[in-house]
């Protein structure tokens, strides 16, 4: 049986019985396990799993040819990030990549230190990035990168390497050369990663991160080092979500420069500086179909709302906006008129207040005109950015970084939010030949 998680009752508000029975499947009502009872796993999600069926379970002893997997995807990616303690500006804290007019997002540029710094993206720790491929026009990689905050306390900015580690990772893809060595997600981290060892610039520092490389074909790989992470939504379910890296509560696995003097201190003095590396990252491989939603996001997001919540997020807008269609006979759909949406100018409503992040009854836009301009993808990675915002914000709702601190320390009675930068790289999957038409 193939698993996944539907949106929740909130996001399919309105749908008749009918409706809900085509949207969930003929098996709806029977629940199976929590995939979160598996040994030593612990799952974001709060909600229970439906099975669907699907003839795709059956074991083939011939391969097929598959008709659609020949239609070339084309993927709209957008970032939006905000600083823990600055406001988010619907117009300022969000940008699209446009292929056709730039070669990457997240590049680091100017000749000293400083420069760089100051032509950074204003996403505090956070960093992300999107960068086509040297000579291979139907790949393009994206990612996201959070610095690890303890190392302010030894006088580095924890924003020097996870910036730098992104811009690095986008100038790699850019130089990559393909005809030598296929561009795989871990093999472009480890690139990215050293050459921030060589950067003089940067003294000390860690980071995790978590990448993609989409090809046209649909596949796409994914590696993932720490507590940032990836969630595929397809038309009111999840599909795939990826497994937090921890040492110990709050320790997220990182990929770190540690300077010789700390390395003598740490031999002498005792405790341990974690050194984990590219080929430790968490390596998923799925293809992604037209109209699927793939959101990367740093634990800022992760921390704040559980899989349910961003799911339900992600249907709520895409339904709203009509880039996937409701119907009494089809159930939940991809509109034909989708590629539209994800192109800058298209009339395309604000995005709303979740109703699982704020007021059950709100369903107000930002007031802010400008937000209509949007294309879809940049909504979306907006919009989870928004909610994680007022989720970290909010003292009476707990989120998963609460229900795990309450766990291992039950004294310490934490509640609500974990304030946070906040990071989020959204992908939309567009089927060429349905664009065109």
């Amino acid at each position: 049986m193939d698993t996944a998680i539907v949106a929740g009752i909130g996001s399919l508000r309105g749908l008749g019985s009918m409706q809900l029975r085509n949207v969930m499947g003929s098996g709806w009502p029977h629940l199976s396990r929590s995939i979160s009872s598996r040994t030593g796993f612990r799952s974001r999600c709060a909600y229970p799993v439906t099975e669907w069926s699907s003839s795709g379970s059956k074991r083939l002893f011939h391969s097929s040819p598959f008709s659609l997997s020949e239609r070339r995807i084309s993927y709209r990616i957008a970032a939006s990030a905000s600083g823990k303690g600055k406001k988010l500006c619907p117009t300022n804290n969000v940008v699209s990549f446009k292929p056709e007019e730039q070669d990457a997002l997240g590049l680091q540029t100017g000749k000293t230190a400083l420069a760089r710094k100051l032509s950074r993206f204003d996403s505090g720790e956070d960093a992300f990035f999107v960068s086509k491929i040297h000579d291979d026009s139907s790949v393009v990689t994206f990612g996201v990168a959070d610095g690890v905050g303890g190392w302010a306390e030894s006088g580095v900015d924890p924003a020097d390497f996870s910036h730098a580690l992104c811009s690095n990772m986008a100038q790699a893809a850019l130089d990559w050369d393909t005809r030598l060595e296929k561009v795989r997600a871990r093999t472009l981290m480890q690139a990215g990663y050293e050459r921030c060892l060589a950067d003089q610039s940067i003294f000390a520092g860690g980071s995790t991160a978590s990448i993609g490389i989409a090809h046209g074909d649909g596949r796409v790989e994914l590696a993932n080092l720490g507590d940032s992470g990836s969630i595929l939504c397809r038309l009111a379910a999840i599909h795939h979500y990826s497994i937090p890296q921890t040492h110990d509560f709050n320790t997220p696995y990182q990929l770190t420069l540690v300077p010789p003097l700390m390395r003598i201190q740490s031999s002498i003095f005792g405790g341990r500086v974690f050194e984990d590396l590219p080929y430790h990252a968490n390596v998923t491989n799925l293809k992604m179909q037209h109209g699927d939603v793939l959101i990367l996001a740093t634990d800022g997001v992760l921390d704040n709302l559980f899989n349910q919540d961003i799911l339900n997020i992600i249907t709520e807008q895409m339904i709203s906006i009509g880039a996937w269609d409701v119907t009494s006979e089809a159930g939940i759909s991809v509109s034909a008129e989708l590629d539209k949406f994800t192109h800058e100018g298209d009339f395309v409503p604000s995005p709303r207040v979740s109703t699982l992040a704020n007021d059950p009854q709100s369903k107000q836009p930002i007031p802010n005109p400008q937000t209509r301009l949007h294309p879809l993808q940049s909504l979306l990675a907006l919009t989870v950015v928004q909610q994680a915002k007022v989720a970290s914000m909010d003292r009476h709702r707990d989120g998963p970084f609460a229900k795990q601190a309450q766990r291992y320390y039950p004294w310490d009675k934490w509640r609500g939010g974990k304030v946070d930068d906040i990071c989020v790289v959204a992908v939309v999957a567009v089927e060429e030949e349905m664009a065109g038409s």
